[in-house]
């Protein structure tokens, strides 16, 4: 083998290597709608199963639309290059774990999304701490309604919170979290507008999600901080306890910088046939 063919040989090899990474970091996630964050350019997609990705796209779809979204993965979720709407259904299943509850309603959250399912009955419901398999409704607003709850396997040793601060206190040092993707999206907006005003209080205190998590010094947080938290717990009265925050990539505003690409091109919604039933497509 001449010396000319030998130089060939490691450009092969590291094109095999960014080829094959570049496959690795590639997905495709399949599912129904369950959430939309407009000011952060994002949305949650609950697979088949219940499993919850956040996606981080140029487009929204609407919550009960039935998507199929191509893109890379990314720490907080997925960061979309091609986003399909197939169609449109008014139900889906959650997979999660219970961070805060109510008479009225409780949390889900799995791999950085957190919801709000407006519980069926004024029962006692799954407690904080309780891992649930939920199914829903979605109904005309985007709110999520219990359908059907269930158990599911043990409290896992440590999951990740996205957040908002709503306050800090120094004393004990804890923070003061917003429990679910609504609030603190309205939370984040009225901080952006400068109005001070702190969710929507419409419903009660009783729906207005809030988590109190233990951290090594409260003053490194400030009220409005968004990022996200991997915490264990949770403890008797509820709190959960910090183990180290995760610094959110800035997919939203590379979202706006980007604009809007229209149909047909990268996060273009194609015409996708079928019409959306039951959770959507598979994890």
């Amino acid at each position: 083998m001449d010396r000319k063919s030998l130089l060939w040989i490691p450009a092969l090899a590291v094109a095999a290597v960014l080829g094959l990474s570049a496959q690795a970091s590639a997905s495709t996630v399949k599912g129904t709608v369950v959430h939309a964050n407009k000011s952060a350019h994002t949305f949650v997609v609950a697979g088949r199963r219940g499993t919850l990705t956040v996606v981080s796209s140029r487009r929204l779809a609407r919550a009960g639309s039935v998507v199929r979204v191509s893109g890379r993965r990314t720490k907080s979720g997925l960061k979309a290059r091609r986003l399909r709407v197939r169609g449109h259904s008014r139900h889906a299943r959650l997979r999660g774990l219970v961070t805060w509850a109510s008479s009225r309603g409780y949390t889900v959250a799995s791999h950085g999304a957190s919801l709000l399912v407006h519980k069926s009955s004024a029962g006692d419901g799954a407690p904080v701490g309780t891992p649930v398999e939920d199914d829903v409704t979605i109904d005309d607003q985007g709110d999520l309604d219990e359908e059907d709850c269930h158990h599911m396997g043990a409290v896992p040793g440590q999951i990740k919170l996205g957040w908002v601060v709503l306050s800090a206190d120094t004393a004990a040092q804890t923070i003061t979290i917003w429990g679910d993707d609504d609030q603190g999206e309205q939370a984040q907006e009225s901080d952006d507008n400068g109005s001070g005003d702190q969710g929507d209080d419409d419903q009660g205190e009783d729906m207005n999600p809030q988590i109190v998590v233990h951290v090594p010094d409260a003053t490194a947080f400030t009220i409005g901080d968004k990022a996200e938290l991997i915490v264990t717990g949770p403890a008797a009265d509820g709190s959960f306890t910090l183990v180290k925050v995760d610094e959110q990539e800035n997919e939203g505003q590379d979202n706006q910088d980007h604009g809007n690409p229209g149909p047909g091109g990268d996060d273009g919604e194609g015409d996708g046939g079928g019409d959306g039933s039951g959770s959507g497509g598979g994890d």
